[in-house]
């Protein structure tokens, strides 16, 4: 199937997998954690990483971080690939290092994690160590951001809850109990009153719930897609994560904005945004992908309203995927997936079409919050390697709908080179495919400095009395 792996291991148990591997690929190696239940764990990379077996093969999904298929080879060792890489740099292999500590084995359970008392001067909460690829740590009565980790000698856990402070506790894993102090910022010495802390084991977690924001707002709620992003293994992006555009749809009399996050893989979910563009109330919908012939691959699904925008995660059974299908009471409609498209440099992506409606390549926006600058390049393809390149004094115009129908103009950096942010030239003939806002343009960008920065945009630009523009889309920033 993949050239990459041995046969596969028909018979192949969770329990061949559990523990912790060496990871090698063409980059260099990192230690990596098969976690029971279908977690996965990297302290170098985390992310809300799985993996599971299918067929005899393990499917690691790891976020941003990609996609792998892998055999078991050896033994406890694993081989296999990496979905949308480069041939000579999608290898991988694992070697087994070792099984999970007793400690461990105490706070991760069954997988998801456990449940404790925690006793404190100010009284007893609930506290949770969640087995997740980024070791949450919960309170369902506290909320904030906090997370866990053991130290080196292994037999301490260290709790960093953010605005709630930083606690080590000695682990008694045959006790089941941990003891230990608030750890204070410039006090040596914890006071034994004031500091002193313990908890006692309660219950492994069963599909625990998912974890609450933070109390001064949703980020997912406003966002839609979580927007996060990474690179595979210190080799560049693995061209199968972030945010892809589709266009719009409609159905019901009524038009909507569809998104996705990740490539539609066989075997692997896939989350579709949907979000309702202009009036309408319409409800009940329920989606799939489909093949070339229109021919369901995925079971259907209802959505997972956040807001105003639903959220459908589908798992194809098959590898082919070229449509995303909606239905609303007898009516369906669907809208070309673009599969193998995938935005490269942190951004946003989206289909540019031209004044007749077709095609003409693609774009990827990239809104860096800490700055409110913008980055855009247009590509032919999908994968972003074949440059759409126009003239150089060519402006583009992008609209924030959500905000007024505010405006920004992007240009050139320059006319010599038009480097872009790593140094590299883009300026080929006197023209490009990249452009830039403010730059030099004296344009104020403070209002675009936001982390949590959203708006319905639209990217729209003449050249020779041809115009492009894109649907319009979801425009988050890259943080």
């Amino acid at each position: 199937m993949s050239g990459y792996a041995d046969e596969k291991a028909v018979c192949i148990q969770e329990s061949d997998i559990v523990g912790w591997h060496n990871m090698y690929w063409p980059g260099g190696q990192m230690k990596v954690c098969f976690r029971p239940g279908g977690n996965f764990f990297c302290a170098d990379q985390q992310a809300a990483s799985t993996w599971r077996i299918v067929d005899g093969e393990i499917l690691l999904d790891w976020q941003h971080y990609g996609r792998f298929v892998l055999s078991a080879s050896e033994g406890k060792n694993l081989k296999g690939y990496a979905l949308h890489q480069d041939d000579e740099k999608k290898w991988r292999k694992t070697l087994y290092f070792g099984a999970l500590t007793p400690v461990e084995k105490l706070l991760l359970g069954d997988g998801e994690g456990t449940e404790w008392e925690f006793k404190s001067p100010e009284g007893t909460v609930s506290i949770e160590f969640r087995g997740d690829g980024e070791n949450h740590f919960v309170c369902p009565t506290k909320r904030g951001e906090g997370h866990w980790s053991i130290n080196k000698k292994g037999k301490t856990v260290i709790i960093d809850w953010g605005k709630h402070g930083k606690y080590e506790l000695d682990v008694d894993v045959k006790k089941k109990t941990l003891d230990g102090y608030h750890i204070r910022e410039g006090v040596e010495d914890p006071d034994e009153d004031k500091d002193a802390r313990e908890a006692v084991f309660k219950r492994n977690l069963v599909k625990p719930e998912a974890i609450a924001p933070e109390e001064d707002g949703d980020d997912d709620g406003e966002n839609g897609h979580g927007h996060s992003h990474g690179v595979g293994h210190g080799e560049g992006h693995d061209h199968g994560g972030g945010i892809v555009s589709l266009g719009c749809l409609s159905i019901v009399s009524e038009k909507f904005m569809v998104d996705r996050e990740n490539q539609v893989d066989k075997n692997f979910e896939t989350t579709f945004g949907f979000e309702r563009l202009g009036p309408g109330d319409s409800t009940g919908f329920t989606a799939w992908v489909q093949d070339g012939k229109g021919q369901r691959i995925s079971e259907p699904v209802k959505g997972d309203r956040h807001g105003n925008h639903i959220h459908f995660t589908v798992m194809p059974a098959a590898s082919n995927a070229q449509t995303f299908a909606i239905s609303c009471g007898d009516q369906v409609s669907a809208i070309s997936v673009h599969a193998g498209a995938a935005p490269t440099s942190g951004g946003i992506m989206s289909p540019i079409e031209d004044a007749d409606g077709k095609l003409a390549g693609f774009i990827e926006l990239k809104l860096h919050d800490d700055a409110g600058d913008l980055e855009l390049w247009l590509c032919k393809d999908g994968a972003m390697s074949d440059p759409l390149d126009f003239p150089a004094d060519t402006d583009i115009t992008v609209t924030f709908a959500t905000h007024d129908d505010k405006s920004v103009q992007l240009n050139v950096r320059n006319n010599e080179e038009n480097e872009d942010e790593d140094g590299n030239p883009t300026m080929r003939d006197g023209k490009t495919n990249y452009f830039i806002f403010p730059g030099e343009s004296g344009q104020d960008p403070s209002w675009l400095e936001d982390s949590k920065f959203r708006s319905t945009t639209i990217v729209k630009f003449t050249v020779e009395s041809k115009t492009y523009t894109t649907p319009p889309f979801v425009l988050v920033p890259h943080t």
